[in-house]
This record gives C-alpha cells, sequence and structure tokens, in this order.
C-alpha cells in the first residue's frame, strides 16, 4: 500500500476550494450546512479516481446519487489508503490525518468485514452496496465455461503481480503454472495484453477487470472456477460513519437501500462496465 498522501478535496464537478474539515457531524448538521463530505480512495478505478481534475467513478456517482437523496450536494475527498483499512477509518472517519484536514462525513468502500468493525469501535460500518469477487476473464475460443485452473498448464493467464490472485498461480499445484503465468505491473497492461490474445485468461478483482475492459472499449466472460488455497475470494463493500453519527448512516442505508430496489445501482455500475453483483442477503 502506499503512504497516505495529502487529501484530493474535489466538488462534483470541477477541482474546487475546500473549506477546513471538521470533525464528522450528525445528519442534522449535514442538511443544514448543505454539502456531504465523501471520502473515496484515490486511484481506485473504476471505482473512484481524478481525471483532469474530475473526479469519477462507481463510488463517486453513487456518493452524489446519496448527497441528492439527502437534499444536499456531494463534496469528495480523495485519499491513498494506508497500510491497513483500520488506518483508514482512523485518518478518515473519526480522527483526521496527522498532517491535517480532518474527516469526511462518510467513508465509501469499506469492507463489512466482522473483526475489523470490532476492532473500531469509532466507527460504524455498514451499509453494504456491492460484492467484490475473484473471477477470471476469459477467451472463449480458447478456455471452456467449465475449465479449471489445470486448462493454464498449457494456456497463458495475466495476473497482476503481488496480488493474491499471483500468489494462487504461481503456488498452484506446487508451481505446475509457472511458465505461463504472465506477470503485469500495471492493470491497463494486462488488459491490453488480453485483448490482444497475447492470454488466453486475465484472474483478479472482476470489478476492476471489467473496468479495465470497459475503459479499453471491450468486454469478456468470466469463470470463477474453485480456488482452494485462498482464504477470501468474495468479500462485501459498505459504507463508515463516526460513531457520533449513526443518524447519518441511517439515512445513507436508507438510500442504499432504494438504490438497490429500483435498479439505480446496476445502472451506475452499468455505466462504468461493472456487472452490478448485491450483497448477500439483499
Amino acid at each position: 500500500m502506499q503512504a497516505i498522501r495529502a487529501p484530493m478535496i474535489l466538488s462534483c464537478a470541477l477541482v474546487c476550494v475546500a473549506s477546513t474539515l471538521a470533525s464528522a457531524r450528525p445528519l442534522d448538521d449535514v442538511v443544514a450546512s448543505k454539502v456531504l463530505k465523501v471520502v473515496a480512495y484515490d486511484d481506485n478505478a473504476p471505482f473512484s479516481f481524478a481525471e483532469n481534475g474530475e473526479v469519477k467513478g462507481i463510488d463517486i456517482d453513487l456518493g452524489r446519487a446519496v448527497a441528492k437523496e439527502l437534499g444536499v450536494n456531494a463534496e469528495f475527498i480523495l485519499r491513498m489508503p494506508g497500510e491497513k483499512v483500520d488506518d483508514d477509518l482512523r485518518v478518515n472517519v473519526w480522527k483526521g490525518p496527522l498532517t491535517g484536514g480532518g474527516v469526511g462525513d462518510v467513508m465509501l468502500h469499506v469492507p463489512t468485514d466482522r473483526e475489523l468493525a470490532m476492532r473500531n469501535k469509532e466507527a460504524v460500518i455498514g451499509n453494504p452496496y456491492f460484492q467484490e469477487t475473484i473471477a477470471l476473464a476469459i477467451d472463449p475460443k480458447r478456455i471452456a465455461k467449465g475449465s479449471t485452473f489445470a486448462a493454464f498448464k498449457t494456456h497463458k493467464i495475466g495476473v497482476k503481480m503481488a496480488t493474491v490472485s499471483d500468489y494462487f498461480l504461481m503456488t498452484f499445484e506446487d508451481g505446475a503454472l509457472i511458465n505461463n503465468v504472465a506477470h503485469h505491473v500495471k492493470g491497463v497492461a494486462g488488459a491490453k495484453e488480453f485483448l490482444a490474445g497475447e492470454t488466453a485468461a486475465l484472474m483478479g478483482v472482476r470489478s476492476e477487470t471489467e473496468g479495465l475492459l470497459h475503459s479499453l472499449g471491450s468486454k469478456a466472460e468470466f469463470i470463477t472456477p474453485s480456488m482452494d488455497g485462498i482464504v477470501r475470494t468474495q468479500w462485501v463493500i459498505g459504507t463508515a460513519v463516526d460513531e457520533k453519527s449513526r443518524d447519518l448512516g441511517y439515512a445513507i442505508g436508507a438510500a442504499v437501500t432504494k438504490f438497490r430496489e429500483t435498479g439505480e445501482l446496476t445502472r451506475i455500475f452499468a455505466k462504468h462496465g461493472v456487472t452490478y453483483l448485491p450483497p448477500p442477503g439483499s
């Protein structure tokens, strides 16, 4: 993970001069101020990133939709991740960075993990809105939908270096796939190699792969073969608010539920080329 750097604060359209950020606020204060301060991860396409001075992505569109539902405007704060999500919650939700800058009213893209929530009582984690999953984009002319990883003993598969997927491929059956694993540092490089036919499959987080392919004007079929050895192949993301702002969290949760029921979440994800996968039980 990269170290936390100075936050990038942007309005719904162009870069704005942000006022000094205060501590987390309850719902009434947010509504009175007419601004919802939304923290999202920087350089986290297709969910949140800056391009030509404008913030874009799934989480950005979700933040705008939530703000509109509350009758306020959205102000975005993009920050790089810390070494652990616990650090991100401290910096973005309840304490603020050591360098100053304050916290947001809500943080998006937070894993809704029970142990994480138990360790961070100052934050309230909830409002699940999407299920992430590790999957393989495939060339169906070379890789059948029912294939297992044994197929890559004879076909090349691309993967981002130093990821869980990379470790899995390199250790599969004591290194049986090593000669057919094509590493890349930047996700876009792997996507281009896949589209050029240099690899028969591309392994990684499905939403990231779909977003990359969409940005290149393409899409792919996906499979999720058994991945014994990976501790977690699926996880759910949601929101986090300060413990003192529970009423704001409830209001955001109501908005997220509405967007899921009306199909708005599906539309937001589709805009960025990503298949919407609802959290289990939603």
